[in-house]
């Protein structure tokens, strides 16, 4: 109780980053006003106009809420729960892959009283976690660069959790390899460690894809035989959603686009129906936008206010409102930067690094699958894509950052919260920046 009462007491403090605190506020006000926008679809099952944004406002609240708590806890507090976090994010998503159930054809979902739990969403973080505290472990105090043997363990637990996601598809493990190697990058990991580091996830991948498409085929095989017994409807369904959801198979059909043209293409419901919605969504958004409401292609796209969302943010806010909002996500890394260069300790650095990457990269895979850059692959828009289990965890991961921007400062002035860092994660950060970089 008196921790949790030390968590709001009026106590001094010092400043977090405003900035960074601004980005969220602001992400949660495009959010509001873009679910209430996208929300046509479900006014049939709901049968509200409004209650599926109040909804979405309330995660919001709730995701504001772990913000601010853990925003007031000092990053070093952090470590032991966030291993701990970390072995339960393994246990679900083992849970996950044998006896959950699916959401949009791919997302695994562990149903609890009152609400869905999404393990790919926890890893996202615990990867971000685990990677922390190996890369501050193994950094040469010496030299100032991460071992080669952190740099192995990285690619091992990326790996791991890509094997444990692989029946949620293959993108989800290429964020966590692009994080891992930027947060190896900020680690000061020699040039050409990284040749190295290429080749191991390039086998990893390809080993990844080929057990992904050996758990397809068998899964096809099995709804063959059953078949033979029981002609079903829902056979038949599910062994097209099987074939449809071989990575490799969209692989081609995303090349095939080269020679073919989507606008050319006739509207297949469940195969390119979505692509070609986003598309005209984004085409009737021209440079300002129709203005938020009016979307036109919201009732018609499916999964408008998570999967598409940017696709509506195009159609109502423009090309302008769309670079401005993808240019809102990648200043979040440039203050997170500033921040990490003020922390004179590794670990806290890697955090705040670690934590803004993965949502960039986020929103860039997001968008870039929206805008048929990436091949097709449900991959959320932070904070602005529906999702309770996602909000509340990049509501996580913002404290996490915030709590950084208040503390790493501080510990420059005086070392002595430092001591409570084991004594072999102490390790001076690469990017300490002495002169102090953020302007308060």
């Amino acid at each position: 109780m008196a921790g949790i009462t030390g968590i709001f007491s009026k106590s001094k403090l010092p400043k977090m980053d405003t900035y960074i605190l601004g980005v969220f506020i602001t992400l949660c006000v495009v959010s509001v006003v873009e679910s209430y926008s996208a929300s046509s679809r479900e006014i049939a099952t709901s049968g509200s106009i409004i209650a599926p944004t109040l909804k979405h406002i309330f995660l919001l609240g709730l995701g504001s809420l772990v913000m601010l708590i853990v925003s007031r806890i000092h990053y070093n507090k952090i470590l032991i729960p966030s291993i701990f976090f970390s072995i339960v994010t393994v246990i679900c998503l083992l849970y996950s892959m044998f006896f959950s159930s699916n959401i949009n054809g791919a997302q695994r979902v562990i149903h609890l009283p009152g609400f869905t739990l999404q393990p790919a969403e926890m890893a996202k973080i615990a990867v971000v976690f685990v990677l922390a505290f190996l890369l501050a472990l193994f950094i040469d105090r010496k030299e100032g660069r991460v071992q080669s043997k952190g740099v192995y363990w990285c690619v091992f637990i990326v790996s791991g959790f890509g094997l444990l996601l692989i029946m949620n598809g293959m993108t989800n493990t290429l964020l966590f390899m692009c994080t891992s190697v930027a947060m190896m990058i900020i680690g000061g990991t020699q040039a050409k460690k990284f040749f190295k580091i290429f080749a191991l996830y390039a086998v990893v991948g390809l080993a990844l894809m080929w057990v992904k498409s050996c758990i397809n085929e068998n899964n096809l095989d099995d709804l063959d035989k059953q078949s033979v017994v029981e002609q079903t409807t829902e056979n038949d369904s599910k062994r097209a959603e099987l074939r449809d959801k071989v990575w490799t198979a969209r692989i081609a059909t995303y090349f095939s686009r080269f020679s073919s043209p989507l606008y050319e293409e006739e509207i297949k419901v469940g195969e390119n129906d979505q692509e070609i919605y986003s598309h005209m969504a984004q085409a009737n958004g021209g440079v300002i936008g129709v203005m938020p409401g009016n979307s036109r292609e919201c009732s018609r796209l499916p999964l408008a206010f998570s999967d598409y969302v940017f696709a509506i943010v195009v159609e109502d806010l423009g090309f302008v409102g769309g670079t401005a909002l993808i240019l809102l996500y990648f200043s979040l890394l440039i203050r997170a930067g500033n921040v990490a260069r003020n922390c004179n300790r590794a670990y806290p650095a890697f955090l705040v690094m670690g934590m803004a990457v993965m949502i960039v990269l986020q929103a860039f895979f997001h968008t870039a699958i929206v805008t048929g850059v990436f091949p097709v692959s449900g991959q959320q828009l932070p904070l602005i894509s529906r999702g309770g289990t996602a909000i509340i965890l990049t509501g996580l991961a913002f404290g996490v950052m915030l709590s950084v921007s208040r503390f790493g400062p501080e510990d420059v002035k005086s070392s002595k919260t430092n001591t409570s860092l084991p004594e072999n994660m102490r390790a001076a950060n690469p990017t300490f920046d002495s002169r102090g970089s953020i302007g308060k």
